[in-house]
């Protein structure tokens, strides 16, 4: 939902967006846990909330079976990242998760989600294997910590930090505060 929010934003004004992964729960364990374990008020009304505006969004999501440690997807976008194909694989990533249920913490799930990328499978698997991507990870999570992010998604527009899932036009009007122009039509 947040990439549906974040494609809207630049199509519609001159923005320039930096996807970094930020791994929310490095707790996990590598196959995730089952979601049915996630109890209490807050999972129930965090889940609610997201339904909400993911309809709002006009998008179709399931409520994934497990929870996923997302530790080697988010090594797989930056070994996508190189190759100059992210966008392409974080598009991926987010719907096999929230619309297709695939657990995004399994490398087999991932090399073949990179291979419907347009990437090399087995380089991929040798990437994760060999942890290539794991003090970038590292310094992304220090970093983010620096600067007191400690939630998912969190957008930083200009000076300003917009955090969880929002509507649409909450982060339209932090990048309009942040200077953001809207973009000409094409003629």
């Amino acid at each position: 939902m947040g990439l549906v929010r974040v494609e809207q934003l630049e199509q519609e004004y001159d923005v320039e967006v930096e996807w970094k992964g930020f791994e929310i729960h490095p707790e996990l364990p590598p196959g995730g846990i089952p979601s049915e374990r996630l109890q209490g008020e807050y999972f129930r009304q965090a889940a609610e909330n997201v339904r909400w505006l993911a309809a709002e969004a006009g998008v179709v999501m399931c409520s994934p079976s497990i929870l996923a440690n997302t530790h080697l997807a988010l090594e797989a976008a930056e070994f996508a990242r190189e190759r100059g194909v992210f966008t392409v694989l974080h598009r991926r990533l987010f719907e096999a998760y929230f619309h297709d249920g695939v657990n995004i913490g399994d490398p087999e799930a991932l090399v073949k989600l990179a291979e419907e990328a347009g990437l090399d499978g087995e380089e991929l698997r040798r990437a994760l294997t060999e942890r290539r991507y794991r003090a970038q990870l590292e310094e992304v999570t220090r970093e983010a910590r620096e600067l007191g992010i400690d939630g998912t998604p969190t957008f930083i527009i200009g000076n300003l930090g917009v955090v969880g899932a929002q509507p649409y036009e909450v982060l339209r009007r932090a990048a309009i505060e942040a200077g953001a122009r809207p973009r000409l039509p094409e003629e």
